[in-house]
């Protein structure tokens, strides 16, 4: 009788222990699901915003014939051209922000804006145009994106 009872006990442990096992696998394979689940939410979100950019990002290459006059006089190609600048110098990465040099009669000037705005810059007619100065910006000048603005940056060494 002890001898049953000992077998018994030996397979009570042992199935117990097994139950355990099954159970600490299974809260293991919960915690890695949930944080593959998180990646995945996270990966799709920022594929949904992407898919946004490009759309707004198309609805404004449409736009740019749209947005910018053909203005007649010097005036008011200067005015449309400042106003084109200032309208797009935003940014968010250092990816959407271009160098351009905008040729004028007199003199050329690098300037730094989005791709946006670098498309309909070169639409406007600044050939003819003579401006007194440009922005003093070192030859060595880097492009970047600070608080949300596209800048040239003097590098000093």
């Amino acid at each position: 009788m002890v001898k049953w009872l000992i077998i018994t006990l030996i397979g009570c442990v042992g199935l117990l222990i097994i139950l355990l096992g099954l159970g600490y696998l299974l809260s293991e394979n919960e915690k890695s699901t949930t944080l593959l689940k998180n990646q995945l939410e996270h990966d799709a979100q920022l594929q949904q915003q992407k898919r946004e950019q490009q759309r707004n990002l198309s609805h404004y290459n449409h736009a740019d014939d749209a947005e910018i006059p053909s203005p007649s006089d010097d005036k008011s190609v200067m005015k449309s051209f400042e106003t084109t600048l200032i309208n797009n110098l935003t940014c968010v990465t250092i990816a959407q922000c271009q160098v351009l040099t905008v040729r004028f009669k007199n003199i050329d000037c690098r300037l730094a804006s989005n791709i946006i705005g670098a498309s309909q810059l070169k639409k406007i007619a600044t050939k003819d145009l003579i401006i007194e100065q440009c922005p003093t910006i070192n030859s060595t000048a880097q492009l970047a994106c600070q608080q949300n603005i596209c800048t040239l940056i003097s590098t000093t060494h």
